[in-house]
This record gives structure tokens, C-alpha cells and sequence, in this order.
């Protein structure tokens, strides 16, 4: 620059010095707003050579707010045929269920939605797809460095349905040292004898392809790497010290058919081998009916073991109402439309020696307001007079048109010996004896706890009814050691009562 150019510049230098202006700063910018729910995210995966596992995340209402603080996750899996996205898509919302319990109680944690594909989220038995090492491997670590987590398994659940119910049920069950928690919800897997009838197709292409025995049939398709991963094989006495680690709770719907065959014998087994476990069996088929309304309890328990909250086991007592109820001087009740005029529905309580208040609790608990419901409910004491007496007893007294049992405290299997006298039989929380049998004509409602004695004669009744096609339904509510257990077991069933 010359001479003539400096003193211009110098100059110009002066008058804006002299008229006391500065520079302008560029103009912030607004910040991003933060957003909670973040889907179709990335991750690559190493040792998948690579691919990019899409995930989806929910974030605490407060994680850009209180930038120290870090979070138990929980890892929600999706079922066979849906993605990342499913479980806060139309049909399920979680993301605005966990909001609703957020504001009753529940603490902030990290939700994952991971792609699962169709992998049942194992590793492929030839090695070229290793889905369940990922997930260990490279997906739990990302999340863990990418986001404030709790970075321990004592702040790590699953849960999922379907595909993703097998999903939890196998992570957890292969890697016990990672999570705490696992929930599966109607768990897609089956019974050694139902994959053994499965049709060749649908064993090849669901699972033959993960476990082998592609193209085989029979005992073949039960492959080494499929018992590796099949909680039949898996619950053992040998391994319960190892599984016993995790806190295990499933559920399924009594209308699911093959997957509550499976559902309810795992149950069993682990009964039979002393496991700790939680166990629901509710209204429904394979759809959100059972899912979402199983969060209600789900993640109030996650919330209890990886945060100390207290919600549990309170969240988890099944609700039931005792109605008002007029007794006459025998004990006996009728609904409002049954005057001892016209013939009714005879409900008999059978008991063992109960107090009477305890049987008038089961009879408010079951008794309908329904002005056009027609029925006399009649409390029989087998330790007093038989069932057959008793009938013939009330018999006499109420005009009758058909007779439904209710059998608890001990009486299912006098009630099982004498089908042919009812319609319709109640069993509420009581062994059914050593002849458990169903007939066709009749129609058959059973709940217990998820701890009752009497838990493989119930699953081995609603196997002779779904077998048979004949009527039932069929509730495992959970323990709580209080009497009230069999008044909520009772209310389950009250709906089921026949309607004249």
C-alpha cells in the first residue's frame, strides 16, 4: 500500500473511533431445540464388517437441563417384521405411555429402540451374521459412550415383544454379566414338539436359518446351537446359580395359542426348578392389548431394582372391587333382577371351612349389579355336607335353570369329580386332583398366582381345553402373600359368569 492509501485508511480508522462505532459480531445462532424422542439414528458396527444398525432413542425430559447427571437404560426390542421405530409408532406409542408414567412416579431413564432385522437377535449358527455379539459388542458400548448411561448391568434392562420377547428372554439368559432386568412380552418361541410339527417352510425361514437344520425334519432341526439358546435348555438346575443373576419376568395372553404353550411351560419349569421369576398370564391375543398395558408394571419393576423406587410390587396387584351385597340370614345373595320367583343361575361357593367373611368377600367380589343378570349365589361348606348335598339343598329353596361351580380353598378337585352337575366352573387359586379332564359342552375359567401350589394343574387344564377347542380363560395374576390374592383372583373371573 502507498503512502496516499495509508493516510486514507488511517483516516477512516479515526472516524469511526471518533463516532464510537465497533465492528458488528456475526449474529448467534438459536439453539436446536432439544428433542427427546431421536429416531432413525446410526451406528456402524465393526465386528458386523461395517453395517449400519439404525436405532431410535428416548431421552429424559431433562437430560440437555441437568447436564450431570447419567441414566439406567432400558434396550426395547421390536417383534419379526417391524423396525426401530415400531414401538413409538401408531399402533404402540410407548414413548407416550412412558411419558404418562413419568408423570405419576416413574424416573427418568434412557429408552433404545435397536434394529433387530429378523435375526431373533442372536448370531447365525454358520458365523456370518453375528447380530447378538454386535448388540454386546459394539451397540451397548456406543450407546454407553454416546450417551450419559449408567455404564453397569446393574442399570440395564430389556424388554420386547415377540421376536423381541425372545430377544430379551436369549440376551439376558447368554449374558447374564450385562443386564439386570428381563421382561419379554408373549416371547416368540416354541416347544421342542411344536417346532417338531412345524411346516418346513416356516421352520426354514424363521429359524432354521438362525439355529440350522435348514431342509431337516423332525429330532434334525434340533440342532446343538438351538438348544445354546432355547430356555428349555437353558433353566436347568445346573444353571440356576448362573441365570439367577437376572431378574426374569414374562408374560403372555391367554388367547396366543402356540406361544402361551410355550410361554406357560417355561413357567413351570422354572417353578419346578426353584427359579425366581415373575409370570403373567392376562387377557388377549398377539397384539398391544397385552403389550402396552404390561409396561404399566414393567417399567415401575425396572425402576425399583435400577433405582431403588418403590413402585414395586404396588404397581403390580391386580385390582379388584367388592360390590355392596345384601345377604339373607343363610348366607345366600341375589342380584337385583333374581327374585326367587323365576329360575336363575345357581352360583355355589364351595369352600373348606372358610370364616364367613372371607366367602362373602369372594361372593362381593364376583357379584354382578347387572339388573338384567339372574343368579343366586349360594356358599357351600364341604366340610358341612357334600357337594351333592348342598346342591339338593339349594335346590329345594331357589328356582334354578342351570348351576355354575366357584371352586377355591381347596375344593377343585371334589368340583373336577362332579363336572356333570354345572355348566360352568370357576376355579380360583386351588388344585384340581389327579383326574384333571374338560368336557366340550362346558366352559371353564381359571386364575391363580403366579406362586400358587396349584400351578401345573392350571397349565395342564388350559393345555386339555386348547387342545380340545373347548371354552375357557385362563389368568396368572401375581403374588403378593396377602388373602386378598384370592379376591382378586375371584374378580379376574367375575365377567365370565354367564349373563341371562
Amino acid at each position: 500500500m502507498n503512502k496516499h492509501g495509508i493516510i486514507l485508511l488511517l483516516s477512516a480508522l479515526a472516524i469511526v473511533s471518533a463516532c464510537g462505532c465497533t465492528p458488528k459480531k456475526p449474529a448467534e445462532q438459536p439453539e436446536e431445540p432439544f428433542e427427546r424422542y431421536q429416531k432413525d439414528l446410526v451406528m456402524q458396527s465393526p465386528i458386523m464388517g461395517g453395517t449400519k444398525i439404525p436405532y431410535s432413542i428416548l431421552l429424559p425430559e431433562n437430560y440437555d437441563k441437568d447436564k450431570d447427571k447419567s441414566y439406567p437404560v432400558v434396550y426395547m426390542l421390536h417383534g419379526h417384521g417391524d423396525n426401530h421405530n415400531s414401538w413409538n409408532g401408531d399402533y404402540l406409542r410407548a414413548n407416550n405411555k412412558i411419558k404418562n408414567l413419568e408423570k405419576t412416579g416413574l424416573s427418568e431413564m434412557i429408552y433404545v429402540f435397536p434394529e433387530g432385522f429378523t435375526t431373533y437377535y442372536c448370531n447365525y449358527y454358520t458365523g456370518k451374521y453375528n447380530y447378538m455379539d454386535m448388540f454386546i459388542g459394539d451397540l451397548i458400548p456406543f450407546i454407553d459412550s454416546t450417551y450419559r448411561t449408567i455404564p453397569d448391568r446393574e442399570h440395564r434392562a430389556l424388554t420386547g415383544y415377540s421376536m423381541g420377547g425372545f430377544g430379551a428372554m436369549v440376551l439376558a439368559e447368554k449374558h447374564p454379566e450385562t443386564f439386570l432386568c428381563s421382561a419379554p412380552l408373549s416371547m416368540s418361541f416354541r416347544t421342542d414338539w411344536q417346532y417338531l410339527a412345524e411346516s418346513q417352510s416356516g421352520w426354514d425361514q424363521q429359524w432354521g436359518k438362525i439355529f440350522g437344520g435348514t431342509g431337516r425334519p423332525g429330532e434334525e432341526r434340533l440342532t446343538d446351537y438351538y438348544k445354546a439358546h432355547c430356555p428349555f435348555y437353558q433353566f436347568t438346575p445346573e444353571n440356576k446359580a448362573t441365570l439367577s443373576q437376572v431378574k426374569w419376568y414374562f408374560i403372555c395372553g391367554d388367547n396366543e395359542e402356540n406361544l402361551l404353550f410355550a410361554n406357560d411351560t417355561l413357567h413351570i419349569q422354572l417353578r419346578n426348578n426353584a427359579y425366581e421369576h415373575e409370570y403373567r398370564v392376562v387377557d388377549g391375543g398377539h397384539s398391544s392389548s397385552v403389550w402396552m398395558p404390561a409396561l404399566d408394571e414393567i417399567l415401575p419393576w425396572f425402576d425399583h431394582y435400577m433405582n431403588g423406587a418403590t413402585a414395586w410390587p404396588e404397581c403390580a396387584k391386580a385390582m379388584y372391587k367388592k360390590e355392596e351385597v345384601s345377604f339373607r340370614e343363610d348366607g345366600t345373595a341375589f342380584t337385583k333382577a333374581y327374585t326367587g320367583e323365576s329360575d336363575g343361575l345357581g352360583v355355589y361357593i364351595f369352600h373348606n371351612g372358610l370364616s364367613e367373611q372371607m366367602v362373602k368377600d369372594v361372593i362381593s367380589a364376583m357379584y354382578s349389579v347387572n339388573t338384567k343378570y339372574l343368579a343366586v349365589y349360594l356358599p357351600c361348606d364341604l366340610t358341612k355336607k357334600s357337594a351333592a348335598e348342598w346342591m339338593a339343598h339349594y335346590s329345594t329353596l331357589y328356582p334354578q335353570s342351570e348351576k355354575c361351580a366357584v371352586a377355591f380353598d381347596g375344593t377343585g378337585a371334589t368340583i373336577m369329580a362332579n363336572q356333570a352337575s354345572f355348566s360352568t366352573m370357576i376355579f380360583i387359586d386351588t388344585a384340581l386332583g389327579t383326574d384333571i379332564t374338560a368336557d366340550p359342552s362346558k366352559k371353564y375359567y381359571f386364575a391363580c398366582t403366579d406362586e400358587s401350589a396349584c400351578y401345573a394343574d392350571f397349565g395342564e387344564l388350559y393345555r386339555i381345553c386348547k387342545h380340545g377347542e373347548i371354552g375357557f380363560e385362563y389368568r396368572v395374576i401375581n403374588n403378593t402373600g396377602e388373602p386378598e390374592d384370592i379376591l382378586r383372583c375371584a374378580y379376574q373371573l367375575k365377567t365370565f359368569i354367564p349373563y341371562f
